[in-house]
């Protein structure tokens, strides 16, 4: 028996494997193609012949394949091994599949966890690396030692398998949000004939903002304490007025800071004129 197998040997999985060497953990390893398994056998790694039989070899196995079908695909043919066996699943996939897998897992008698590696494979093992993680509290203090050792500052975010995908999305929809926010920033400064090196060159000051944005939104969105903001729906509304009458005067498309004030105009009509921005998440929340 070794301590963890690791199905999927590409780059990622590759270096999931090795940081689990470095931990001092023993692993057995499988990929569909056997050659990517050798570097690892050389360094001390066991390679297995089968899914089956990497599942079979340690209590834990470690699956970061395509996606989450494939590895469906792949426990499925491997599901009279996994009774009592726990499975990290870190292969991508929407929330239906994640729910998928883990019911598939639960239904031939084995647990599961699901994480997203927020991370590119040179930084798995470093003491900053975060992944993501959803299971029991039980299986966290089981196995959050097997998950740090491939990221230090990785989190246990909860228990439902569906949650990740949501997660991902509103991440990814924050660091979209300010790649679009540059992009219809240089719509407005190229119609009033700003050079866009002139318009780039200040987008890190403007930067410089980021951080009390995001003080704003941690000290008001989390326990909804709206009352009493250092800058009010209210004012936040004005502004965004006055930014899309500039870019109706430029002609410019205007489609997100459009969005923008419709957003803030929704929390001034539900009577939050007083209230944090970050209000308008309960009202727009509501909606559905």
């Amino acid at each position: 028996m070794t301590d963890i197998s690791i199905i999927g040997l590409g780059a990622m999985g590759s270096a999931l494997a090795r940081a689990q060497l470095k931990a001092g953990r023993s692993i057995t390893v499988w990929n569909r193609t056997s050659e990517k398994a050798t570097p690892l056998v050389s360094a001390g790694a066991t390679s297995a012949a089968t899914v089956s039989e990497a599942i079979s070899a340690s209590p834990v196995t470690i699956t970061c394949v395509k996606s989450h079908p494939q590895t469906k695909e792949l426990l499925t043919a491997a599901s009279k091994v996994l009774p009592e066996k726990t499975i990290i699943e870190l292969s991508t996939g929407g929330a239906k599949d994640a729910e998928d897998l883990a019911q598939l897992i639960e239904n031939a008698g084995g647990q599961w966890m699901v994480g997203i590696i927020n991370a590119y494979p040179h930084m798995i093992g470093d003491d900053e690396t975060v992944l993501s993680v959803v299971g029991t509290a039980e299986q966290w203090a089981a196995h959050g030692s097997i998950i740090k050792a491939m990221g230090g500052s990785s989190v246990h975010v909860g228990d439902e398998a569906g949650m990740l995908a949501a997660l991902f999305a509103g991440l990814f929809t924050v660091r979209q949000g300010f790649m679009w926010g540059m992009i219809y920033g240089a719509l407005a400064a190229k119609q009033a004939g700003i050079p866009l090196k002139t318009f780039s060159d200040l987008v890190p000051i403007s930067m410089g903002m980021m951080k009390p944005y995001y003080d704003y939104f941690a000290a008001t969105a989390p326990n909804a304490t709206y009352d009493d903001p250092p800058a009010t729906m209210r004012t936040y509304a004005a502004a965004l007025e006055d930014v899309l009458a500039s870019y109706e005067v430029l002609n410019a498309r205007d489609e997100l800071p459009r969005l923008f004030v419709e957003m803030a105009q929704k929390g001034m009509d539900a009577g939050l004129e007083d209230k944090a921005l970050t209000a308008v998440i309960d009202v727009l929340a509501n909606e559905n």
